[in-house]
């Protein structure tokens, strides 16, 4: 045993209500804090950009965004300092305590997200061309991984299941889209 697997062993013997170093890193993974600290850096840049040219003639759509992407910045900064604080306290959290935090970073996520909306405004105020395909080109990008997942989620599920059945009337009711109503494409 390594020494920090060792001391969440004994924790968790010690004090059953304390979480596993696997629980706290299931609720804060490095793939949610890369994606965190990409929309925190470009919330930055653009703020810092636009601030350069504050004498530029304001308009609402760009003042719009801006205020937008400033409103969502503490957002993505408490995010990642809970982020921070269970990585670095997660063999002495207990388990309200991680749900507690996990609960309030999901909050802080999807405000946080909203600094997308901002960004957009800001990028379909470019020209009257580039708005309106960047919003067609985002939804055909959304759908498309959408579908792209999704079939491949089903497709590896039932694979096994139409390998094994028999006849026909078996391949039909096994032929079903959504193995459960949560996981649908739309």
């Amino acid at each position: 045993m390594t020494g920090t697997s060792w001391k969440s062993a004994v924790n968790k013997q010690l004090d059953p209500d304390i979480v596993t170093v696997q629980e706290v890193r299931d609720v804060f993974s490095d793939r949610r804090w890369t994606i965190m600290g990409a929309l925190l850096g470009t919330c930055t840049a653009i703020l810092l950009v636009h601030s350069l040219e504050a004498n530029k003639t304001p308009s609402f759509q760009r003042e719009l965004g801006l205020g937008i992407l400033a409103s969502t910045m503490p957002f993505q900064i408490v995010y990642c300092a809970l982020h921070l604080f269970a990585r670095e306290n997660e063999e002495k959290l207990l388990k309200s305590d991680l749900q507690r935090i996990g609960n309030l970073s999901v909050v802080c996520q999807i405000i946080a997200y909203g600094s997308m909306i901002g960004i957009l405004i800001m990028w379909y105020g470019i020209s009257s061309f580039v708005g309106p395909l960047l919003v067609a080109s985002s939804i055909v990008a959304f759908l498309t991984v959408r579908f792209v997942l999704y079939s491949s989620s089903v497709s590896s599920e039932n694979e096994t299941e139409y390998a094994n059945s028999k006849s026909n009337d078996e391949r039909g009711h096994h032929d079903h889209h959504y193995v459960d109503s949560i996981h649908r494409p739309w």
